[in-house]
């Protein structure tokens, strides 16, 4: 999954969620300029390829808990990143996929497609369904991808802020426009970026539907090949003082720059094909 850090809940798999030590590097700790900030969150180097799995656990009010297994591959293109998702377990929802062009371009929408076995066809989403939950977690399909920090007005809050004692900038985030906030589906959200890493640690996020607040914690953070990765996210909404659900992420068996990654690998054909 490509969930990223900024301006929604800013989140998912994969390289999304990475920083290299020689990007944060960059940026002073001392730095007060919130768009200078998110553009370098955003600009982060990840790798151009990447494989891994995941392991995906919703809980319900009713402390109900499914799990589920996602293998993931990305890759860089000129003008964006491609991403395809497929669900290898359980038996009732194995093969289900999702393929994302995630472009660069704010003013160029991403595309995506979901793909269920029991109609043997893949379904482009529209920019109307892109705030509604991915499989029935805490994820909706606009976390997949990232946006244009163009789109948002940045503001920091706290210039230094500590998440489970990490040094961080807290910084308000807000689309500019109501388009950006249907397809996102939150009206404002709180990053708290590590000033060592260039990565968020948590989120808080408005939710524009249900009067709801979700929040995201990124956990055992560390490196693979030199490259931060969160292997652990925590994702609750909560409408009032109820606990709606929770979508707990583990991730495992990264590889970055994996050669085995082709572009062959992000087309509706091997979408319907399934693992």
């Amino acid at each position: 999954m490509n969930f990223k850090p900024q301006q929604s809940l800013g989140i998912l798999v994969g390289a999304l969620v990475l920083s290299s030590a020689a990007s944060a590097a960059a940026l002073s700790p001392t730095e007060t300029d919130a768009n200078k900030i998110m553009s370098a969150v955003e600009d982060r180097d990840t790798g151009d390829k990447g494989t891994a799995r995941m392991q995906m656990t919703i809980t319900d009010s009713a402390n109900r808990s499914r799990t589920r297994v996602v293998k993931t591959r990305l890759m860089k293109f000129k003008g964006g990143t491609k991403q395809i998702m497929f669900f290898e377990s359980p038996a009732d929802v194995r093969n289900t996929a999702l393929l994302s062009f995630d472009y660069d371009a704010g003013g160029k929408s991403d595309d995506q497609w979901l793909y269920l076995p029991s109609l043997r066809k893949s379904t482009r989403i529209s920019s109307s369904d892109k705030s509604g939950a991915f499989m029935g977690s805490d994820l909706t399909y606009a976390d997949m991808t990232s946006k244009d920090p163009k789109d948002y007005n940045y503001k920091v809050v706290k210039a230094s802020a500590k998440v489970r004692g990490e040094e961080c900038w807290l910084i308000e985030s807000k689309p500019k426009t109501k388009k950006e906030i249907r397809e996102t589906g939150y009206l404002k959200s709180l990053v708290w970026v590590s000033k060592s890493k260039l990565l968020p640690l948590q989120t808080k996020s408005w939710v524009r539907e249900g009067r709801k607040l979700k929040y995201t914690k990124f956990g055992d953070v560390r490196k693979v090949d030199g490259i931060w990765i969160a292997h652990r996210i925590v994702v609750r909404t909560v409408r009032g003082k109820s606990v709606v659900s929770t979508t707990k992420l583990r991730f495992m068996n990264y590889k970055l720059n994996d050669p085995d990654v082709k572009a062959a690998d992000f087309t509706q054909r091997r979408l319907e094909k399934g693992l």
